[in-house]
């Protein structure tokens, strides 16, 4: 029985720890006008990798999502750092409300489309503004783009 308690505690402190910790390749900034998270869940990127290997000429794209109080009227924002890849752009950001449960969302996409001569290891860095303007997590993810095959 003593056995049996302590597993469900270390499972309920490690469960609790874990959720705690942000996902592979979204950072917390060190910004010091980023405070607690003001959204509903910190904003996330899928899939959810840290690093993405790609070849020249073949994009792929990246979806970021927000998650916001629905009386947060405004959009989420999400904006490429400047350490970015010139072959990385974002799209603007789309609403949906889930009335039902008392949320909105705020999606983008993220495009990268390596081209010829793009081969090489870059960092991507997204900031994301929840609803309320507040910025919430700087989201980093790895590119390696291999040179493309000569067929």
């Amino acid at each position: 029985m003593v056995r049996r308690v302590g597993l469900i505690v270390f499972v309920a402190v490690a469960f609790v720890a874990a959720h705690n910790q942000p996902a592979a390749g979204q950072h917390r900034t060190s910004d010091p006008d980023v405070g607690a998270y003001s959204s509903i869940a910190p904003p996330f990127i899928t899939p959810g990798k840290d690093l993405f290997v790609t070849r020249e000429g073949d994009p792929f794209a990246v979806v970021v999502t927000a998650t916001c109080f629905l009386e947060d009227d405004s959009d989420a924002q999400f904006e490429l750092l400047p350490t970015s890849p010139g072959f990385v752009q974002v799209s603007g950001a789309y609403r949906r409300e889930n009335r039902a449960n008392g949320y909105a969302e705020g999606v983008a996409i993220v495009y990268v489309t390596p081209q010829i001569g793009d081969a090489g290891k870059y960092v991507v860095s997204l900031e994301v503004k929840a609803c309320t303007g507040k910025v919430e997590r700087v989201i980093t993810f790895k590119v390696k783009v291999k040179p493309a095959r000569l067929d």
